[in-house]
């Protein structure tokens, strides 16, 4: 067999081992993975984290009771502690006053004598009975005044006791409170956490196959092999089209059906309706208390905008979804935002915005969301994510 002959049957044998290569991997590509999760296993996962949230809201009811009651008697302690002050400076200013008249009363002592001597028709009688009258009502009224500061402040400090002690004991109970719904909610996550992100990267490589083979089967639909001269060889070469590569990142989730809501909270979380309850300062809860793990993942509650990334000295870390039904959702208290994400950002229903965290006035680890109407108005959103978290 010639040279010429040897060269054009290896072109055509390259260009069929491409072409078979090619193929082959289209067949591969298709064959589906074997699912370690199902889409009803993560339903069901859900559907426990649910009965979890409903086994302990009356949990979270006491809970809440237990920190308002706290909260005010710290406050009643504070101003306890300001009365005691009080009552030590008029205990104070009516002992200096009684060891004045001490005093006064002890120099005057030796003028004594001559006031007794004085006679029936002395004129300065009268006066110096006067006298000896009025100092002895004084004398009576700084005994009183001084009796009165002893019992206000010993009655002040029986009460500060009292109410520390109280103070305690509700503090005790909180902390019990809290260790068990944490402890509950806690184990609950970790189990739907372990579902759920399996299920994630499961449909992550999903996406990521379908994507290779939509481009490989482009490629091959476009793809030629056609002899040419090799460069400085002045012979003959094969040059074959080279599939591209894959994207290293996918795009971002396209947008949920109109309409579609999620809850907020993308793990386990329990909650009541505390709209309007007082809340320390004097001012009414307008909100809902989502408690849930530090790092938990919070999700768009609905296709929209994200707005106003900021941090507030109450709120904490915080971020609105613009909603496209109208409506602002605006989640407080996070730990951070997810990747990639700022304002402006278009996001779907059920996207990843950030994680559950205790930044500004929290007590503990839970998610604030409020709702804002169009109008400025803000709305109670209980029942809303009740729906959706339920």
């Amino acid at each position: 067999m010639n040279h010429g002959r040897r060269e054009r049957l290896g072109r055509s044998f390259a260009a069929a081992a491409v072409l078979a290569v090619a193929a082959a991997g289209v067949a591969f590509l298709a064959v589906p993975a074997a699912a370690a999760v199902t889409a009803r296993e993560v339903e069901e996962a859900r559907l426990r984290l649910r009965e979890v949230t409903a086994r302990l809201e009356g949990e979270v009811t006491r809970y809440e009771a237990a920190r308002l009651e706290e909260s005010l008697l710290r406050e009643r302690l504070d101003r306890l502690r300001l009365d005691l002050t009080g009552r030590e400076r008029d205990l104070a200013l009516a002992r200096d006053a009684a060891r004045a008249r001490v005093a006064e009363m002890y120099i005057a002592a030796g003028q004594g004598a001559s006031i007794t001597l004085l006679g029936a028709g002395d004129p300065r009688g009268p006066a110096r009975l006067a006298y000896l009258d009025s100092v002895a009502l004084s004398d009576r009224e700084l005994i009183n005044r001084l009796e009165q500061a002893r019992r206000d402040y010993a009655r002040h400090q029986i009460l500060l006791m009292e109410t520390l002690a109280s103070q305690q004991r509700v503090s005790a109970e909180l902390d019990r409170l809290v260790d068990g719904i944490y402890a509950d909610l806690e184990a609950a996550d970790r189990e739907y956490q372990a579902v759920k992100q399996a299920w994630d990267r499961q449909e992550a490589e999903r996406i990521r196959r379908e994507e290779e083979e939509r481009r490989l089967r482009e490629w091959l639909a476009t793809s030629t092999t056609s002899p040419s001269t090799t460069a400085g060889g002045g012979g003959s070469g094969t040059t074959t089209t080279v599939p591209p590569a894959p994207p290293t990142t996918l795009p971002p989730p396209p947008p949920a059906p109109p309409g579609t809501m999620v809850c907020p909270v993308d793990g386990a979380t329990t909650f009541r309706d505390s709209w309007g309850e007082p809340r320390p300062g004097g001012r009414g809860h307008t909100g809902v208390d989502m408690l849930s793990p530090i790092g938990t993942p919070l999700v768009a509650i609905e296709n929209g905008t994200l707005r106003n990334l900021s941090w507030h000295y109450a709120g904490g870390i915080g971020i609105t979804v613009k909603g496209d039904g109208g409506d602002e959702w605006y989640y407080a208290h996070l730990s951070g935002y997810a990747p990639g994400i700022q304002a402006g950002l278009r996001v779907a229903a059920g996207q990843l915005i950030g994680y559950v965290g205790q930044t500004g006035n929290a007590s503990v680890p839970h998610l604030h969301l409020a709702r804002i109407l169009s109008s400025g108005q803000y709305v109670n959103p209980y029942p809303v994510v009740a729906e959706l978290c339920r």
